[in-house]
């Protein structure tokens, strides 16, 4: 409970990132050269107007921090959403009709999950990021999309493999063939008898997927592969503290911290939903 309102505390808080910006007087890439650099151009640490201090460019680290939260919280939702959906339809389809299909649908996971994650990548990033009209005819472009859509293509057959052996198993209990007996069509089958019945292994799953999600997207950027610097990341802010923290030590704790505590958080969301919508945890 604790981190469910952590992470709705943080969620309020990036929605309003632009009214505290505003409230604060400072833009996410408002530059402050001359009052948070000093003479020697190294960023000022933490005070009253800079609560987090300011970057190597002199912005400040606070409202990007919170700024940053929108897109980890953006990219950690909405791919995990895109490989959910395509992982319960495909580990469905696979699970109810068995034979070819099946054996077709599971060599690709399999295929998927093989490569190396990383690797490909950073392959997929490093080719859509050449040019501004990205790849696959401008569809992929350079920034936020295309984070979104390289971890949805990664993360989808996990989510296939557990839909998948869940429905095997469904298919063959009682209710499903009494409802094969009554009439009822393959089609009604899996949306009103199995489709519910998924619907605990899934949330568990997506809560604990988001987090991969939101540090995958943190490491792309932190390769300089993902997020532009003109939009704030956690990720990009990390990337830009390797290079000053023995210097700045507050570019590094704050975007690490909050990195952190979201990972953990949805991690202990996930493990309360698994004991909650587990029916044997209470015995």
């Amino acid at each position: 409970m604790v981190a469910l309102g952590f992470l709705l505390g943080l969620t309020v808080l990036a929605i309003g990132a632009p009214l505290v910006a505003d409230l604060i007087g400072h833009g996410p890439n408002d530059l402050y050269r001359t009052t948070m650099l000093d003479q020697y151009g190294l960023p000022k640490g933490p005070s009253l107007s800079f609560l987090f201090g300011a970057d190597g460019a002199g912005r400040d680290l606070f409202v990007r921090v919170i700024y940053g939260a929108r897109v980890s919280l953006l990219v950690g939702v909405v791919a995990t959403a895109i490989a959910v959906l395509i992982g319960v339809t495909l580990g469905l389809v696979a699970g109810l009709r068995g034979g070819i299909l099946d054996t077709v649908l599971s060599r690709i996971s399999d295929v998927v999950l093989a490569m190396p994650l990383l690797l490909f990548a950073i392959g997929i990033s490093s080719a859509c990021s050449t040019t501004p009209q990205g790849c696959v005819k401008g569809t992929l472009t350079p920034g936020l999309n295309l984070v979104i859509v390289v971890i949805a293509i990664f993360s989808w057959p996990a989510m296939f493999r557990i839909v998948r052996a869940t429905t095997m198993s469904l298919r063959q209990s009682a209710f499903v063939e009494a409802s094969r007996a009554i009439g009822m069509s393959e089609r009604n089958i899996m949306f009103r008898e199995i489709l519910p019945n998924l619907l605990s292994p899934v949330v568990v799953y997506s809560a604990l997927l988001i987090p991969q999600s939101i540090l995958f997207e943190a490491y792309l950027t932190f390769l300089g592969l993902g997020i532009p610097d003109s939009t704030p990341s956690w990720g990009g802010m990390l990337d830009q503290a390797s290079q000053l923290f023995t210097v700045a030590w507050w570019l590094m704790v704050f975007p690490g911290v909050f990195l952190l505590a979201t990972v953990l958080a949805f991690n202990l969301v996930g493990d309360g939903l698994r004991d909650a919508l587990d029916p044997r945890s209470a015995q």
